[in-house]
């Protein structure tokens, strides 16, 4: 549709709701959009076969579109009564041959009876018959072109607005969210996540950038969204605990917290000097004190009992901190706030393998359609809604959908590779996943995998450890304490010592190897404790550690 009205330059809703009328299969089989279009620009010339029919058919450039238009020309060239004409319409449309026979001969007879010669008369009636078996509804058509040059208008003059609608009306549909969510990434339009102390129950427009709505947060009923903006009426929330106090009793459980804190409805909250991935993991820990005080708060306001400030209602509110908590790593905040809303806002999992990615020269989810069917690619993503099943003869398959930034791609691992790789098969894990593609025109891009590799360990294979060493007066000694540690990482990252001989010059040797390291907190704790420097090079990027 886009592509014909590019095509057709359409200057007025009566040019939209002709293009309506004919973007269905047997217009546009037929050539009659074509016609159309070229009949508009004025390539082509509009001939009618008698001047009576201009009247009607001048809006549509000669080419019967509507129904209304076949009662028209009834009425007008033969004669008939608004009834008859229905009558006409309808048997033409349902091709109900005995009753057409009985109409075709009365509109001839009243044509000839207006002055048009028999032949034309019957040609006109063949064209009816014709274009009736597709017209559609005029009153229908109309309607609808108003309706989408209302919403092309708002979408391109005011996006923010247009799709904050758009996804409130959607927001119980994740998938459809995240559809409309990569829309507003190609407009430069930012989604933010859900605030407790701005988020609606729908989706805000905002300047440049849309509120996620606080009813498309997954286990959030009406009731809670209801309770919280009640709350926020009298001020907004100033921490974690005073959110939890101030909440309706019995209006938000322990679920909709949790779903509240992983969906990042209280990052604004966020101390400027705590990471995002620390802050979450420290309120989810705080869920349950909250709520104990929450109670107690809510006893003490029923049993009368207030605090030495209470008397004049200007009670200070100390801000509290959530209790330092072990952090989640950024897949497992990333992995929460996907389960709480459909799909990642804050960033993508894959983020941390983009130059990796680059460097193996994967495909993307939105480029498959485009390649041929049959070529050998391969693809990272990350691994969901993964499903084992079992075939007839009772092997063991697997099916599942690796998600990208832009999508998601439907693989199948027969028999032979589940058995190989199913060890490797996680829900939520990043994986490189290479096999055959198989295009077809009733079906998605579907890939037949036979090779699975955990990006993390693609990763870790490509890097390399430099450890630069500090001067020392027993450097005998030192590399012999260096062996020791490397013994005891063992791994699967390269190593190369760095040190400074006497003249400044720096030199870098690499280590056989057969003195593989693991990189983790351990060797790296351990290296500094004999004064080393650790840093990663990977991907043309260096890491100091």
């Amino acid at each position: 549709m886009q592509e014909i009205c590019r095509k057709l330059k359409p200057k007025d809703v009566e040019d939209l709701s002709a293009l309506n009328a004919l973007y269905r299969p047997g217009p546009i089989d037929g050539g009659m959009v074509d016609e159309f279009i070229q009949r508009h620009l004025g390539k082509k010339s509009v001939r009618y076969l008698v001047p009576e029919m201009k009247e009607i058919l001048s809006n549509t450039y000669g080419i019967m579109v509507y129904q209304e238009q076949i009662m028209q020309l009834a009425q007008k060239l033969a004669g008939f009564n608004m009834g008859e004409a229905d009558l006409m319409r309808h048997a033409m449309g349902k091709k109900k041959r005995e009753e057409m026979v009985i109409h075709e001969a009365k509109f001839i007879s009243g044509a000839v009876e207006r002055g048009i010669r028999k032949e034309k008369a019957e040609k006109i009636f063949s064209l009816m018959a014709k274009f009736s078996e597709y017209g559609f509804p005029r009153s229908h058509s109309v309607a609808y072109a108003y309706l989408a040059f209302q919403t092309a208008y708002l979408k391109a003059y005011f996006p923010e607005h247009f799709y904050a609608a758009v996804l409130s009306s959607e927001a119980q549909d994740a998938a459809k969210v995240f559809k409309y969510a990569k829309e507003l990434r190609a407009q430069r339009i930012e989604l933010l996540p859900p605030d407790v102390n701005e988020s609606y129950s729908g989706f805000t427009p905002l300047a440049g950038a849309i509120r996620y709505g606080l009813a498309a947060i997954k286990g959030l009923g009406q009731a809670t969204v209801n309770a919280i903006m009640a709350a926020r009426n009298q001020g907004p929330f100033r921490s974690f605990f005073d959110f939890a106090e101030r909440i309706e009793q019995g209006a938000l459980n322990k679920k909709s917290f949790e779903n509240l804190v992983s969906a990042g409805a209280f990052d604004s909250l966020k101390p400027d000097s705590r990471a995002l991935h620390e802050w979450r993991a420290a309120l989810d820990n705080s869920i349950d004190p909250a709520l104990a005080r929450a109670q107690r708060a809510k006893r003490e306001r029923v049993n009368g009992q207030t605090g030495l400030f209470a008397i004049s209602g200007d009670a200070p509110h100390v801000e509290e901190l959530p209790p330092i908590a072990k952090p989640w790593t950024e897949s497992e905040m990333l992995a929460a706030e996907k389960a709480a809303l459909g799909f990642y806002i804050t960033g993508h999992p894959l983020g941390k393998y983009v130059d990796l990615l680059l460097s193996l020269k994967t495909a993307k989810s939105i480029e498959l359609s485009g390649l041929n069917s049959g070529t050998r690619i391969s693809i990272g993503g990350i691994i969901s809604d993964l499903q084992p099943r079992t075939t007839k003869k009772g092997d063991r398959f697997a099916l599942l959908r690796l998600e990208d930034e832009g999508g998601g791609t439907k693989c199948v691992l027969w028999p032979e590779t589940y058995r190989k790789h199913s060890a490797l098969l996680q829900n939520e894990l990043a994986v490189l996943i290479t096999g055959r593609l198989e295009l077809s025109e009733d079906n998605a891009p579907t890939v037949i995998v036979d090779q699975v590799q955990h990006l993390d360990d693609i990763l870790r294979n490509g890097e390399l450890v430099v450890l630069r060493l500090p001067s020392s007066d027993d450097p005998e000694g030192l590399f012999d304490m260096v062996l020791h540690v490397m013994n005891s990482h063992p791994g699967n990252c390269d190593v190369a010592l760095e040190c400074l001989i006497d003249t400044g010059t720096l030199v870098r040797v690499k280590v056989n190897s057969a003195l593989r390291v693991d990189r983790s907190g351990s060797l790296e704790s351990a290296c500094k404790q004999l004064g080393c420097t650790l840093r990663i090079e990977s991907s043309g990027h260096n890491y100091v550690r």
